[in-house]
């Protein structure tokens, strides 16, 4: 919506979020993964702009006067009430009989979609559309459906083209700006909520200080718990003043960790003051700041957890850490539990949804179990009936729900005798006919400021080549990644890295490797190298591929010109510290890319700056500026 219609509750919300900026550190001074697996001081969000957004109170305070949420706690049956809490994913792009059984019984509160729901705008709207229908159509009053998905950008962002593809949240972390990650959390709400989307799995706020952590890396804003919680705050600040839920992941941090939880059971074993001066930061801010929903991770957190659980199952974390002492009133919901081995494995899906609202989760993910979500379903009334569940602890978790609803314009009316003598019927947002329009999605403006954070983010990490100054008959040979979107090649270029570069000097030729390319491609690309003036070398975690490695110290050693484009974590320098020209891109859409050719040639600045330090090597903070 435009600022000058952001209701109170955004305000009041901005000014708790400027507060705690103003308390960071980095809002004063803020400058200075792989495909498989600047700024002005007091840069922050503006007032208007904080998260929350009409009708309702923030997470924190006292329901309005008028919220309808108790009158529906009254309104709701048991089984209806478990089924807020109970949140499903689909198998492709049509509704399932399961689906539309739970559905026609209200026992869901929301959908989350997945790549396997596909891109296109028009298949995505009539999905929505036909979710929220089936879910309105019972003889009852039912609140209508959250649907959800992973937008974070960069290498977690479920809706490819053409969506606007956003630089991942390290970019935004290089750059540093919080008007941009404002700016791209309320495109990417308007975009969602052209679709049906009224939530987003993002930001993670986990503060990345682990090298060798195989399943956030790029997805975190940097190693600086305070730049993080600037970043990630101006994000949700920017998504909720547009109407689409925010959700902080993966509390209580996943950053830290070299086990991911899809695949095992990670442990974090640092003390709890570590934790406070740490990884808490970025969620105390997030909290403090109104955001509507916490996902928990699947991490066990010793200094918190004394049953030994994982966060999300554990009472210590969800209801004594995030509720109890961080105060947090909002929705607090789990990782999927069944499709991350870290539950799958060791307790199972169906204890691990009763463990998940024991502790405190308000929201159950069960993304992937097809066929059995009834079942599963069952399995928590089953809990509740026998009484291991408490129906306060249901009750509970239903007013957090309802709540975001109401804030989110999810709650249609009453029944008048349900809702007292009085009550007026109340118009309801956030449906797909009332979002934004399909020309939301793909808007050139978006694409233009993914375009700028993605150049404002790229960061000279070392330098003994540029501005490149080069003549007509020199050629460039561009060595870009097969695994970026790729363009005809017509005219000797393939990717968005080549166009950049052959736009700025015509004798540009591109080759694209895949992150694990073949030896005969890394012997095309060699033998295109060989008479070439310069080389621009761009790669995905080289560090960790022998291929690329190699053929990089082969080109160096032969005396050429090599500059270096990490589209990954920046650490190709740690395996190979003969590179002399190295910069950092953190992704590997055409946005992270588009900018690289202005900057190989002078035409603009080096504005980015680590967000992550080299071990090593370079500080977080360090970058340089063109000569």
């Amino acid at each position: 919506m435009p600022a000058s219609r952001v209701p109170a509750a955004a305000r009041r919300l901005a000014g708790l979020l400027v507060l705690a900026l103003a308390l960071s550190p980095l809002a004063a001074c803020a400058r200075g993964g792989s495909p498989d697996r600047g700024r002005p001081p007091g840069d922050t969000p503006g007032v208007g702009t904080g998260p929350g957004a009409e009708p309702g109170a923030e997470p924190g305070e006292p329901p309005a006067p008028d919220s309808a949420v108790s009158d529906w706690l009254a309104y709701l049956t048991l089984e209806e009430k478990l089924g807020q809490l109970f949140w499903v994913g689909l198998p492709g792009t049509e509704l399932t009989d399961e689906i539309r059984g739970l559905l026609a019984e209200g026992k869901v509160g929301g959908v989350i979609f997945f790549g396997r729901q596909g891109s296109d705008p028009d298949v995505l709207r009539r999905l929505s559309g036909e979710l929220q229908a089936a879910a309105a159509a019972r003889d009852r009053a039912t609140p209508r459906l959250v649907i959800a998905v992973d937008h974070e950008g960069g290498l977690v962002q479920r809706f490819g083209p053409p969506f606007t593809q956003w630089p991942g949240a390290m970019a935004l972390g290089a750059a540093g700006s919080s008007a941009h990650a404002e700016a791209m959390g309320r495109a990417m709400a308007r975009e969602l909520l052209a679709v049906g989307v009224n939530m987003n799995l993002a930001p993670v706020a986990d503060v990345n200080n682990n090298p060798a952590n195989p399943v956030i890396g790029t997805r975190s804003f940097g190693e600086q718990p305070e730049l993080v919680a600037r970043m990630a705050s101006a994000v949700a600040a920017g998504l909720q003043a547009e109407g689409v839920s925010a959700v902080a992941k993966h509390f209580p941090g996943h950053g830290d960790t070299a086990v991911d939880s899809h695949l095992d059971l990670p442990v974090i074993g640092h003390a709890r003051e570590r934790l406070d001066r740490v990884e808490l930061v970025p969620f105390r801010a997030a909290v403090g700041a109104g955001i509507d929903a916490v996902m928990v991770a699947h991490v066990v957190f010793p200094a918190v957890a004394g049953d030994g659980r994982p966060a999300s199952l554990s009472p210590d974390v969800v209801t004594g850490l995030l509720k109890g002492e961080l105060g947090y009133a909002g929705v607090a919901m789990t990782d999927a539990l069944d499709g991350m081995a870290a539950i799958t494995d060791t307790y199972g899906v169906e204890e691990g949804l009763v463990l998940a609202v024991e502790a405190g989760a308000d929201v159950v993910l069960v993304t992937e179990s097809f066929g059995r979500q009834q079942a599963l379903y069952r399995r928590l009334l089953q809990a509740v009936e026998e009484g291991r569940i408490p129906e306060s602890r249901i009750d509970d978790a239903v007013g957090r729900v309802l709540a975001l609803k109401e804030r989110r314009g999810l709650l249609p009316p009453l029944p008048g005798a349900a809702r007292g003598e009085g009550a007026e019927d109340a118009p309801s947002s956030n449906s797909v006919e009332t979002a934004h329009p399909a020309g939301a999605v793909g808007a050139a403006e978006h694409q233009a400021l993914a375009d700028r954070i993605g150049a404002d983010a790229l960061t000279l990490v070392r330098n003994a080549h540029l501005p490149l100054a080069l003549s007509p008959g020199e050629q460039v040979v561009v060595i870009g990644p097969a695994y970026a979107r790729g363009l005809d090649g017509a005219d000797g270029v393939v990717t968005a890295l080549g166009a950049g570069i052959k736009a700025l000097h015509a004798n540009t030729v591109e080759v694209a490797l895949e992150w694990r390319p073949e030896p005969d491609a890394i012997a095309h690309a060699r033998s295109l190298a060989e008479g070439a003036a310069a080389v621009v070398y761009a790669v995905a975690d080289g560090h960790e591929t022998p291929a690329h490695l190699a053929l990089i110290r082969e080109l160096i050693a032969a005396g050429k010109p090599v500059i270096v484009v990490g589209l990954g974590m920046p650490y190709e320098l740690t395996a190979a510290p003969e590179i002399e020209t190295y910069i950092a891109a953190y992704g590997f859409r055409d946005a992270n890319l588009k900018g690289v050719g202005p900057l190989l040639f002078g035409r603009t600045p080096a504005r980015g700056r680590l967000p992550v330090s080299i071990p090593g090597l370079y500080p977080a903070g360090h970058g340089l500026d063109l000569p």
